[in-house]
């Protein structure tokens, strides 16, 4: 009988820790690099049905689209609460999300294991909405076995006011918070933690835009179109949150929930494998397509590590170009590449990224491969495949490095 997948624990007794108070910040910063890897974890998932969604103006694609550009925004909320506590933000080594899995520290029973695999309108119910799940009205706070998202920041903010003192007197000399982020029209705000009130005022726009709240008294409905909780923005008084009775936007919960019950037809979707294991693939081109992918997102994740350091900055040269050009027409080539020797990519099985983390991945290197692909592609990869290689070597060449960035 197979082993069965457990959520991993990374941070031993955390939340026993965190409710000792005794002055030590280390299980804050654990707290908070906890959270950050959460929030990371739903990116992929995300990322992999939006890009197996063939039309790209689709309300599904939008919805994961407009999702993930929101959930980087939580991952930068989250690195600055790191470095405000004294710490530096982790992507990479163990603190890089694997796949299928449970979010770490999760309550297995009633949380959704997360897997990679192509968008349908059940996955929009079954995954998506359940990992963006509202906490009930008055939930208790939950640390370790989490049942909701909500509920493992409430502990967060517990740990914080609880500790004696200012958790945020000291941030780490070495790390770098980030208010630069541009999120064009979709919501948040970036804050800088310099204190309690900033700390929490960024974890409320963290909950309030993913799961949405609910208010007391109040069921805990799918949408509301003029609702009490599933809008959210900057009030009259400054805050922000909930507007009540203003169709502003919706939670990431809603906007799932939106798309899942649509009377409207599922777009079309590419016929791509579920929870990808490279080495089941037996068609070259496949393999090779993989492991370039691995390679790309493994430095994509490095250079993240380093946005929040000081020192040279590769976020908008090297990370947010990584991820809007170079993995989008690496996961096309992967998705419209037949995934076993003799395919047909146009029935499938494809391939499909495993966004898997390597220690030994390389800019220049990866670099090197994707012009040697693009340049002579594998025999037999697709036309479409081919463009998608090109596209992605044609914007790993643009990346800007800094030369005083250390190897990447």
């Amino acid at each position: 009988m197979p082993q069965r997948l457990r959520s991993a624990r990374p941070f031993h007794g955390l939340f026993q820790r965190l409710r000792q108070s005794d002055g030590d910040r280390r299980p804050l910063q654990e707290a908070a690099q906890l959270a950050l890897q959460v929030e990371f974890a739903t990116i992929p998932v995300y990322l992999t049905g939006m890009y197996s969604i063939s039309d790209t103006g689709s309300v599904a694609y939008q919805a994961l689209r407009a999702v993930v550009m929101e959930e980087m925004f939580h991952v930068n909320q989250a690195a600055n609460l790191v470095v405000a506590l004294g710490a530096l933000p982790r992507f990479t080594g163990d603190a890089a999300p694997t796949y299928p899995g449970y979010l770490p520290h999760a309550n297995e029973s009633t949380t959704p294991l997360l897997g990679l695999v192509r968008a349908s309108r059940d996955v929009f119910e079954s995954l998506y909405a359940a990992i963006e799940s509202p906490a009930p009205a008055g939930a208790t706070p939950q640390g370790d076995q989490y049942d909701t998202i909500a509920q493992l920041y409430d502990a967060l903010k517990d740990g914080i006011l609880a500790y004696p003192g200012n958790p945020f007197e000291a941030p780490a000399p070495e790390g770098r918070q980030r208010t630069d982020i541009y999120l064009g029209k979709f919501g948040g705000h970036v804050i800088e933690v310099t204190d309690v009130k900033s700390a929490l005022l960024g974890i409320e726009e963290i909950v309030k835009q993913g799961e949405g709240t609910v208010p007391a008294r109040k069921p805990l409905v799918d949408m509301q179109p003029f609702g009490a909780y599933n809008h959210y923005g900057t009030r009259t008084d400054g805050t922000y949150g909930p507007i009540l009775g203003t169709p502003y936007e919706l939670s990431h919960f809603s906007r799932f929930r939106q798309v899942s019950v649509s009377k409207e037809p599922f777009p079309e979707t590419l016929p791509i494998t579920s929870n990808p294991n490279e080495e089941d693939y037996s068609n070259p081109s496949a393999q090779h397509l993989s492991q370039l992918f691995d390679n790309a997102y493994s430095v994509m994740l490095k250079a993240f590590e380093l946005s929040f350091r000081a020192g040279p900055d590769p976020y908008f040269g090297v990370v947010l170009d990584t991820m809007h050009q170079v993995l989008p027409n690496l996961a096309r080539s992967l998705m419209t590449t037949a995934a076993f020797d003799g395919g047909n990519h146009s029935v499938g099985p494809n391939a499909t990224p495993a966004w898997r983390w390597r220690s030994d991945a390389a800019l220049d290197q990866t670099g090197q491969r994707l012009r040697q692909l693009s340049a002579q592609p594998p025999a037999g990869l697709p036309p479409a495949a081919q463009a998608h290689l090109a596209q992605a070597s044609d914007a790993w060449q643009r990346l800007v490095v800094a030369k005083a960035l250390p190897a990447l």
